[in-house]
């Protein structure tokens, strides 16, 4: 049996204060125990009444960000909310728009929970104004063309519409044109006149076709684009263009007091889609949208966590008896646990005052991270018992012996988390702070917590009725006989995994771990809002994902739109302010006008006109056809095509047949004409446009109550994929710096995330170091490597900054360690290469770890890289507790029992606490406890068998070095004792 006497302890400062602690803690256990409980109780109720929660996106965004600025002035006009997206999908546009209306009225009747429902636009009274959009150019062009017909609805010459007359009338313009210019004046006279003939033509060879394809064979008075033409229709719904899908767009009103505000409106609006799918069975209904994306995520999550959190509980529970060989110390070790919990709750509300959705996960983190402390402390203390100790005295030396390494791993790691803290994204710092002070907490409920429980527990308790834990010992007697082949044959595997993680590329070495930016695919496979907006994007050209503008005036608007347009990455863009006439009213008033008065006595009904003769008009067209023939312009040979082709069907039907179809299409031409000139007379009110004439369901989402007015920039290509969310990001910030949006959001949000991650690393490396630095050295060595370090990176930093050079936080931090290391290598070799040991689990671990990563085509994602400095505390653990070991039995090291039975214990509980969420099918979850089972069983690897082969192969070459020395001395003695016998022998004979 092992003597502790063997033991190379080295009593210190801080293990003297933990065994005082400990005996005063085991003294007072009553006492001890009363405070825990009664602060815990406090913590528990300042929690439960003080604590609050933060569910918005928005809310792990530093706010004081330039990019989130942007987005606050933009939520604080036209608010945070989202649509809500219902999508029918079915044979026919009417179907849908009989749908789109029934949701609409049901939605209507729940205000509590909905708001500003978008399915169709009314136009209300625009149509009436309609020539107030047109410039005052447009206006006077108009005018003059109307006055062209002023003998028709002036004087009532009626007649002058016949298809024969036109015919007339274009063939003597034509003629009279030809004569009078020459040149490209010629032709620019003539263009009008082709035009109006083939429109003229055309519409007689397509009704001839066709006798339900009528079109107007007038040319239009004034322009009228195909966005004029929407505005004049009784009412316009959201479809695409090919009529088989059409959306209703809608806010949730937010509830205050649940973990998620969108979550009541979601499930009215499913219970609406479901009542309304089932009265309609061609009729397909799904939901998405942003809330109801992020919505299916936190409940598919929250659910596979609770999930998760059975079956992690019952798991290491079971291990944790199994480990122990017992029930009771392990349900001591939870007890510490749960007073550690309810402290960094208490800590958490008294500090933050809130959880977002990032900084939820710090419970989970602190149950993996927490137990380690108490189950290292167990470990040695089960131990000592075996080995003989009484109670009190087991309980001082395990305080006094690994009391230390765990101060060290608690300190490390929560400077680790604390590192986070100084990075931009708010999410990550918040859970930085949270879960450091937790660790701290943890450790603190460690030495004062569990001694007072064990000290009840097991106060009656022989030795022979202590359990007898795991012990590892045939690993333990495979290192010590084969250090150095398990060392190197474990560092081939190293070498293996490392290799595989890198790749070579035509741009040099690159990593096969990639990072997968696109949130949807963290969610669950086959979830309806995120297959239903893949639909979206595909079939209407669409996206739930846009950017927004923000423009002062509707001028601004409209010069915004076209710049925007004008992007390559840009589909389409959306606002309100085409809807508002460009030009004041003072410019178009009395153009308006004049179109009124012309057109205020126009006949209600269609005037009769004189039967067309067929042989007259079939006479009339062939003249004109001859005419057309000889000019060489193009839109004049495709109208003689057409004419050719008109006349060779005309000429094949009956006499009654051609009567029939003139009489026909002679109606419609003169009905055309009429209705052209009443829709210029409706449209021709001159009444100023006012904001009431919009229609409220655009006003109330594109327009603030500060009169600003909002730009939606849809994305051409599909910006969940970092490329061309990157590519549209940069194409309209071009436009306008200050464009902000749900797209801007994710990609600030996901640069930042990387960036944190890094910089949080190297703080962490760097801050762990030094600690580590100070835990080996002597205090008269530590302060000599820390107070030069300091002093130099500060001048040097000094210096560079006063000769205007700038220098980064990073490399000064980097500036420091290295001359903090350099000293403290001239002063102390063998603790610098204690400290570089101690790093072995967390980095060697963490490369093989990415090379399985890379063989098996996992890749990072932002729900993962939550894992990294998980594993990076659980690395350190393990590599204090493995050196400090080796430090207190540096002779024919071979690692203790306690420790192996620890490290192993502790890795298990993480791997099948966090293991437990691969059970998920939120597939970020899944991902989470995939790569922190492989980066927790890369650290026990590196920690049990990599480092302890080293460290016994140290040692063991240290003690042969130190026999032969041993040896030599001998020597030396027995050399010198001979010589003096024989001097003495000599002197005795001289004297003889």
């Amino acid at each position: 049996m092992d003597n502790l006497s063997s033991d190379n302890q080295e009593r210190s400062f801080l293990s003297e204060t933990l065994a005082a602690m400990t005996q005063f803690v085991v003294t007072h256990s009553k006492l001890s125990l009363s405070f825990a409980l009664v602060v815990s109780i406090g913590c528990v109720l300042l929690t439960v009444f003080r604590l609050e929660f933060k569910t918005d996106r928005a809310d792990l965004i530093d706010p004081t960000a330039a990019f989130h600025k942007k987005w606050i002035n933009y939520t604080e006009s036209f608010g945070s909310s989202s649509d809500l997206v219902c999508v029918v999908e079915s044979d026919t546009p009417e179907s849908i728009k009989f749908v789109l209306r029934t949701l609409g009225r049901r939605i209507e009747q729940h205000p509590e929970l909905f708001e500003n429902a978008l399915y169709q636009i009314n136009p209300g009274d625009l149509p009436s104004k309609g020539l107030q959009y047109l410039t005052p150019r447009q206006l006077q062009a108009g005018l003059e063309r109307l006055d062209e017909y002023g003998p028709i609805y002036r004087n009532g010459r009626w007649d002058l519409t016949q298809v024969d007359l036109l015919y007339d009338r274009l063939r003597y313009q034509i003629q009279s044109r030809s004569t009078s210019y020459r040149g490209a004046d010629r032709e620019k006279s003539l263009e009008p006149l082709f035009n109006h003939a083939a429109i003229l033509s055309t519409s007689m060879a397509r009704y001839l076709a066709d006798q339900s394809d009528f079109q107007s064979p007038w040319p239009s008075i004034v322009p009228v684009n195909e966005r004029m033409r929407e505005r004049s229709r009784e009412v316009i719904y959201l479809l695409n263009e090919k009529g088989t899908m059409g959306f209703l767009k809608v806010f949730p009103v937010h509830q205050e007091d649940g973990f998620d505000g969108a979550t009541k409106a979601i499930e009215k609006m499913r219970n609406i889609i479901g009542e309304v799918a089932a009265e309609n069975p061609d009729a397909k209904i799904s939901l998405t949208g942003i809330p109801v994306l992020e919505n299916d995520e936190m409940r598919k999550s929250q659910a596979d966590m609770i999930n998760a959190s059975i079956i992690s509980c019952l798991g290491v529970g079971l291990l944790l008896f199994i480990g122990f060989r017992g029930i009771r110390h392990p349900l001591l070790t939870l007890i510490m646990l749960a007073a550690g919990m309810a402290w960094a709750f208490g800590y958490t509300t008294l500090t933050i005052g809130h959880l977002n959705i990032l900084s939820v996960s710090f419970a989970v983190i602190l149950i993996g991270l927490g137990i380690d402390f108490g189950i290292h402390y167990l470990a040695r203390y089960i131990e000592l018992r075996h080995r003989g100790e009484d109670l009190e005295p087991a309980l001082l030396q395990t305080s006094r012996t690994v009391g230390t390494g765990i101060v060290a791993a608690a300190v490390t790691t929560a400077l680790a988390f604390y590192c986070a803290g100084l990075t931009p994204f708010l999410g990550i710092a918040e859970l930085g702070f949270i879960g450091g002070g937790g660790i701290l907490l943890c450790a603190v409920a460690t030495f004062f917590v569990l001694p007072a429980l064990l000290s009840r527990a097991d106060r009656d308790v022989e030795v022979k009725q202590m359990p007898t834990p795991f012990q590892g010992k045939w690993l333990q007697k495979m290192i010590v006989r084969f250090p150095r082949g398990v060392a190197l044959g474990s560092l081939a595997v190293v070498a293996f995994c490392g290799s595989q993680m890198i790749q070579k590329t035509d741009n040099g070495w690159s990593s096969k771990v990639v990072y997968d930016y696109n949130l949807l695919n963290l969610q669950a496979a086959g979830l309806e809002s995120v297959e239903v907006q893949k639909r979206i994007f595909n079939d209407a050209q669409n996206s739930l994902l846009f950017a927004v503008a923000v423009a002062d005036s509707p001028e601004e608007a409209r010069i915004l739109r076209r710049k925007f347009e004008a992007l390559p990455t840009v589909n389409h863009v959306e606002e309100l302010a085409s809807r508002v006439p460009a030009h004041s009213s003072q410019e178009t008033n009395l153009l308006v006008q004049s179109f009124r008065a012309q057109l205020a006595h126009l006949p209600l009904n269609i005037p009769p006109v004189n039967r067309l003769n067929p042989s007259v008009i079939g006479r009339k067209l062939e003249q004109f056809y001859v005419l057309l023939s000889r000019y060489n312009h193009p839109t004049a040979q495709s109208t003689a095509r057409v004419l050719d082709r008109f006349l060779n069907h005309f000429e094949s039907m009956s006499l009654a047949q051609q009567s029939r179809f003139l009489d026909e299409f002679q109606y419609r031409t003169t009905a055309s004409l009429l209705g052209q000139f009443k829709a210029l007379h409706g449209a021709s009110d001159s009444t100023p446009v006012r904001f009431s004439d919009l229609p409220r369901s655009l006003t109330s989402r594109f327009v603030s109550a500060e009169g600003k007015w909002l730009i939606q920039i849809y994305p051409r290509d599909h910006i969940w994929e970092i490329e061309p969310l990157e590519a549209f990001v940069k194409d309209v910030r071009s436009v306008d710096p200050d464009v902000t949006g749900t797209p801007l959001q994710n990609y600030e949000a996901a640069q930042q995330i990387k960036v944190s991650y890094k910089t949080a690393s190297i703080y962490a490396l760097a801050v762990i170091c030094v600690v580590l630095l100070i835990d080996y050295l002597s205090r008269r060595h530590a302060v000599l490597a820390m107070i030069p370090a300091i002093i130099l990176a500060v001048c040097t930093w000094f210096i560079l900054f006063n000769r205007g050079t700038p220098i980064s936080v990073e490399a000064a931090i980097g500036l420091f360690l290295i001359m903090c290391l350099g000293v403290a290598f001239v002063l102390d070799r063998q603790s610098v290469g204690h400290m570089f040991l101690t790093m072995l689990p967390p980095v060697v671990g963490g490369i093989v770890m990415f090379g399985i990563l890379a063989m098996t085509s996992i890749d990072l994602n932002p729900a993962n890289l939550i894992v990294l400095p998980l594993i990076l505390g659980i690395g350190v653990d393990d590599g204090v507790h493995v050196v400090h070991d080796f430090r207190m039995k540096r002779d024919d090291y071979k690692t203790s029992p306690s420790t192996i039975n620890a490290i192993v214990m502790t890795s298990l509980t993480s791997m099948i606490g966090f293991g437990s969420m691969m059970v998920a099918t939120h597939r970020g979850l899944y991902s989470v406890g995939l790569v922190l089972v492989i980066g927790v069983g890369c650290c026990l690897f590196v920690s049990l068998v990599t480092l302890p082969a080293l460290l016994t192969w140290i040692s063991n070459r240290a003690q042969a070095a130190d026999s032969v020395s041993m040896d030599d001395v001998d020597d030396r003695q027995s050399n010198r004792k001979k010589k003096r016998q024989n001097r003495d022998r000599m002197e005795a004979e001289a004297a003889a």
